[in-house]
This record gives C-alpha cells, structure tokens and sequence, in this order.
C-alpha cells in the first residue's frame, strides 16, 4: 500500500522526470489528463473537432513549457488547464466565427428568423431602453455576441461562464424579449 505521503514523492519524482524531458512520463501525463482537458475545451468551444485540435496544441506547449511549471504554486492539473483555456482563447477568428455561427443557427432555427437582425432592430427601435429589463450579465452577452461579434465561447470567457451556460441563458432571454412559440 502506498502511502500518502509516497504517493506526493512519486508524483513529484513524476513532475520532475516530465520536466527534465522524460517523454516516457509524459506520455503517462496525456494518458492521464488529456480526456479531462478535451472535456474542459469541449465545454468551453462547443465542438469535439475544435476541442481535439486545441488539445493537441495545449498538450504541445504543455511539452514545450514543461520547465516553466511550478509545483509550489499549482497542481500540474490545473497549470495544464490554464495552458489549454489560454489555446481556445487564441483560435483563429473563423474557428471562432464558426462556433459562434453554428450556436446563433441553432437559436436562429428555434425561432425560425435571424435573431441578430431582430436584436439590432429592437435597438435602434428602442434606443437606450433595449433590453433594460434584463439581467446587466445578459445584457452584456447580448451586446457582446450579437453587436460586437464575439463567438459565444469568447463571450463566455471574457463573461467567465460556461458556452453552454451562456447558451442556455440566451435562448430563455430571447424567449423573454421575443416571447415563446413553444411556451
């Protein structure tokens, strides 16, 4: 049986051997963190393919930067997350876009009509009343996703959300702004 306290001293001779190069030990490493992280950006980009790819450069510069981690300020996991969140982040705009654009089809085809168009109209309609009911988080996707063209995973990161939180929060606010056929 291995005790606690071993078991710190082998996942610190484990970190150690990973940072001095030890491709052996970091392939242990993906095996053993590479479905959560793939799990972490499939949440956070809304699409496996996307996620796959940005696990893959996550776990490249996770190699690349091994010696830069510092086990005295946090867990290997959690460096490894920050690695992979700050790769979604810097997808290339039409990886974005698309994302983005399969997420506002989805809502556009609940509601059978261009949400954008709808929004900006009711805008300029209702000038500095738009959408002054709603919740300032809301109001703030809103803005940002329909009138600044921030993908709904760029939302959620800069709001500090999940995409699939945001989306769920959407489509009931466009309910609420637009009212409900299926309510």
């Amino acid at each position: 049986m291995i005790l606690p306290s071993a078991l710190n001293d082998v996942d610190n001779n484990l970190v150690n051997l990973f940072q001095h190069g030890d491709k052996e030990v970091y392939t242990r490493l993906y095996n053993k963190y590479a479905p959560a992280v793939l799990g972490v950006l499939s949440r956070m980009v809304g699409d496996k393919v996307v996620a796959e790819e940005c696990t893959n450069d996550a776990f490249c510069t996770i190699w690349a930067q091994r010696k830069d981690y510092d086990p005295a300020k946090e867990r290997l996991f959690t460096w490894m997350i920050k690695i992979a969140k700050h790769c979604a982040a810097c997808l290339p705009p039409e990886k974005r876009n698309q994302m983005a654009d399969e997420i506002r089809e989805e809502i556009d085809l609940v509601y059978a009509m261009d949400i954008r168009r709808y929004l900006q109209d009711m805008q300029k309609e209702q000038g500095d009343s738009f959408a002054a009911g709603l919740d300032v988080t809301i109001r703030e996707a809103i803005h940002l996703i329909y009138f600044e063209s921030y993908s709904f995973a760029g939302a959620a990161e800069k709001m500090n959300i999940s995409v699939d939180s945001l989306r769920g929060k959407m489509i009931q606010t466009i309910k609420q702004i637009k009212g409900s056929l299926l309510a």
